[in-house]
Formats: C-alpha cells, structure tokens, sequence
C-alpha cells in the first residue's frame, strides 16, 4: 500500500476512519487478539515503529538522555522529539494516565529482574547449603 497523503484526506473523512479504526481496537478482548489483529493489519516494519515510539517513550520516562536513546535504538532526534512532546502535552490528566500505562511495563520489566535476581540467589544459597550438607 502507498503512503497516504494526510492533507489530501477531507477531515470529515479522515475523523471517520481514524474513528472506525479505534472502534475495532477497542473492541479487541484480548492481548492476543489484539496481536493477532496488529500482527495482521501491520508490516513487519510498522509494527517496528510503533513499538519503537513506545520504548523511546519509557527511556524518556527512564530519564534517558536524546544521546543515549539515539544510541541504542538508532533514530533520529526529531522522532524522540516527536515522542517527547506526545508525553508532554498540555492536557495533564492525559499525561498522567499516558505516564501511567508507560512505566506499567516498564515496571513488569523491573518487577521480573528483580524475580530473577531473587531467584539467583535463593538458588545459590541452596545450592552452598546443600554442598555445606554433603561436607
């Protein structure tokens, strides 16, 4: 499919597609409906973006550096500028609730390294407790 061009879209129109769009996404049940239907509906490459715009989003939140994003996910400033300013709007609540939803998983990342390091160390100290059993 070719690129659309934006300006080139009545706004009626465009609001009518961008709606039936949303609507079907917010009927999705399920995590795996809704990867199923994004999965579907998406290229590879678009699907790429759109979570890449997600994890420069949780680096900014992270209190990552312009630099530090650039480098590790390879994009240009203006699309971290672009995501920066989507998590600054005027609109506060918004900010809140998009803040909210961002550092939820972040926070399973954090929540699960914590698991795992746990985990590693509850193994290794059974691990020096038995072999201190067979001494």
């Amino acid at each position: 499919m070719g690129k659309v061009k934006y300006h080139e879209i009545d706004s009626n129109e465009r609001y009518k597609i961008i709606g039936n769009f949303l609507n079907i996404v917010s009927g999705l049940n399920s995590k795996k409906e809704a990867l199923d239907f994004f999965l579907g509906l998406l290229t590879a490459s678009e699907s790429l973006m759109l979570a890449r715009r997600i994890q420069i989003a949780q680096m900014l939140l992270d209190g990552l550096s312009y630099d530090d994003i650039r480098g590790k996910v390879k994009t240009s400033n203006q699309t971290i500028t672009k995501t920066d300013r989507w998590l600054h709007s005027e609109d506060k609540e918004y900010n809140k609730w998009l803040e909210k939803c961002l550092n939820k998983k972040s926070g399973e990342k954090k929540s699960r390294r914590r698991f795992q390091k746990s985990s590693r160390e509850i193994s290794g100290a059974q691990t020096v407790e038995k072999s201190n059993q067979l001494i």
